[in-house]
């Protein structure tokens, strides 16, 4: 072996050892910034969050009810065609929803502990905090941003270090109160499962165990009911954002688009998740990447039961 020949090797040697460095090195840096990003996350949950069990969400907001104008419904699928309930009044309507939020079921299962927030306390973790999410059958529990764009709460935390998990966020276009027909949360699918990245792996057996979900502000907690999980393109109907906002349900739109696509979004699924008798005229899109670049993994779920938050 000539004198070329031994260098050629050193340096192929050296090339090598100096790549696997960097790999190890890259390697032992995302663990580490996927470890402190959960560790952040469930600092911000064990200082501001606590669980209220079902039975004592009812003395605890007094069963006011703000959405319950769909009492009484009877369609097949839960979804109104604008004439269920309609000989109801209002108080009727109230007392009955009432007595369902005593009764801590809805359809026969079981409501999960509600969480509670001390949204003096989360504030202090971002300015732009504008809700929790719980999701009991995955194991999710977050904070939600609403930041000036949709770019930033990509790779930063609520207080805006930067991080690759980044946070879970809420579309520029949405109203931060949850009066939007079709509200919209991003989220990144974490090889490590944290975020949404347990969507992924979702089986029927865990949407049968639990399937609702909170979703809480500081004026209100709102119960959704999962109706479809399925793959989207970036662009499609998944993401439509309607004008109609307000504390509204879908007796408020007879033969309207918007009931036609909560059905089409349902018949998506590939979870058999029927739609309740329970469900209300409002939407949340949980949105997270899929295998392809221009492909999203899309949860969705429906409101079923709005309690406003005492002054």
């Amino acid at each position: 072996m000539n004198f070329h020949e031994k260098k050629f090797i050193s340096l192929a040697i050296l090339l090598t050892l100096a790549l696997s460095i960097s790999a190890g090195v890259y390697l032992i840096y995302r663990a580490w910034d996927y470890w402190s990003a959960d560790q952040a996350y469930a600092d911000m949950e064990e200082k501001a969050v606590h669980k209220v069990k079902a039975a004592e969400q009812t003395d605890r907001y007094s069963g006011e009810i703000m959405s319950d104008d769909n009492y009484g419904r009877t369609s097949e699928d839960g979804l109104d065609d604008g004439t269920a309930g309609s000989d109801c009044t209002d108080e009727e309507r109230r007392k009955s929803t009432y007595e369902d939020d005593r009764d801590r079921t809805i359809d026969g299962i079981a409501i999960p502990e509600k969480p509670a927030i001390d949204w003096v306390e989360l504030s202090k973790s971002g300015k732009d905090i504008v809700a929790w999410i719980d999701i009991p059958a995955l194991g999710i529990a977050y904070p939600i941003v609403q930041g000036d764009d949709n770019e930033f709460y990509l790779h930063h935390l609520p207080n805006g270090e930067y991080k690759n998990a980044g946070s879970l966020f809420m579309e520029t276009a949405n109203s931060p109160d949850l009066t939007d027909i079709n509200t919209i949360i991003y989220g990144h699918n974490m090889d490590n499962g944290s975020m949404f990245g347990k969507f992924r792996n979702m089986t029927e057996e865990e949407y049968k165990t639990q399937p609702f979900l909170w979703l809480c502000t500081r004026e209100k907690d709102c119960l959704y009911e999962m109706i479809s999980l399925h793959i989207s393109h970036v662009d499609d109907e998944s993401y439509t954002l309607f004008e109609m906002t307000g504390d509204v349900s879908l007796i408020d739109y007879k033969n309207s688009n918007v009931t036609r696509w909560i059905r089409y979004e349902n018949q998506r699924s590939y979870i058999h998740m029927p739609i309740s008798k329970s469900a209300l005229g409002r939407i949340v899109t949980l949105s997270t990447c899929a295998s392809l670049s221009d492909e999203r993994r899309v949860l969705q779920a429906v409101l079923v039961r709005e309690i406003a938050r005492p002054p």
